[in-house]
């Protein structure tokens, strides 16, 4: 098996990354980044507020909810008599969002990452062509400023990503399945994630994957849902294709 290392990798008192400064967040994220890195194994000990590290202090109630929020995830139980541990990752709901969104920062395997955009590539294909015979005229007026926004925008700049995002999730909108739009929260971390491992990448990969997306948008402008069907399908595979490679340039840890 190949490990990409995607983000640092840090101690369980070094969490690699922040979007809060609660303390409810702080060790929320350190034991969720130790937990899905397995740098806490499955079956181990869940560290208590004391253990933490030097450079993470809270309170008790503060660590109380921490690891309430954690439980709700799956992600470890508390045990009579033998304390709170890790709990096995086939009981881990990874598309949870919060869930994926750690596995991904923390160091997705090959695997993990391929495994993504299987699932992509077996649902968004499939709204790509509900979407051509289904969308609204507001909807494709709504893809078509996702699409303007995306050409005209600093490539990999954070409007330009928010737009590609805005794109996926209008695409799934349109296809008027609620089951289907229900996975708009997946694609949209996977694509954010993969798009910042491909921003140090040249000009040329961008235009290609701009390339893609205007050919689903004007396959679903002409009601031709085979069509954006298997756009959607070589945009995926473009992207995969794209973001293992860039993995590669960035020197990424490929190692069995």
């Amino acid at each position: 098996m190949r490990n990409i290392a995607v983000a640092a990798t840090v101690g369980v008192a070094q969490p690699a990354h922040h979007t809060s400064e609660r303390p409810f967040d702080h060790v929320v994220e350190t034991l969720a980044l130790a937990i899905v890195s397995g740098r806490l194994a499955e079956g181990a000990l869940v560290p208590n507020e004391a253990e933490l590290g030097p450079n993470i202090v809270v309170s008790r109630t503060a660590y109380r909810e921490a690891v309430k929020f954690l439980s709700a995830k799956g992600l470890i139980e508390a045990r009579p008599r033998s304390g709170t541990r890790v709990r096995s990752r086939d009981n881990w709901n990874l598309l949870d969002p919060d869930i994926l969104d750690w596995t991904l920062r923390a160091g997705a395997t090959v695997e993990f990452v391929r495994e993504l955009f299987e699932l992509r590539a077996t649902v968004e294909p499939r709204a790509a062509r509900l979407a051509a015979a289904r969308r609204s005229e507001v909807q494709l007026e709504a893809l078509r400023e996702a699409m303007h926004d995306m050409e005209t925008l600093e490539p990999f700049s954070p409007q330009c990503v928010a737009a590609d995002i805005r794109f996926h999730e209008i695409l799934f909108q349109s296809s008027a399945n609620r089951a289907l739009a229900s996975i708009k929260p997946v694609v949209a971390i996977t694509i954010l994630w993969s798009l910042g491992v491909k921003q140090d990448t040249d000009d040329g990969e961008f235009r290609r994957a701009l390339r893609d997306h205007w050919r689903i948008l004007r396959a679903v402008e002409a009601g031709d849902g085979a069509i954006a069907e298997a756009q959607s399908v070589i945009l995926i595979e473009d992207s995969l294709r794209a973001t293992e490679l860039a993995l590669t340039q960035r020197g990424a840890i490929l190692a069995k």
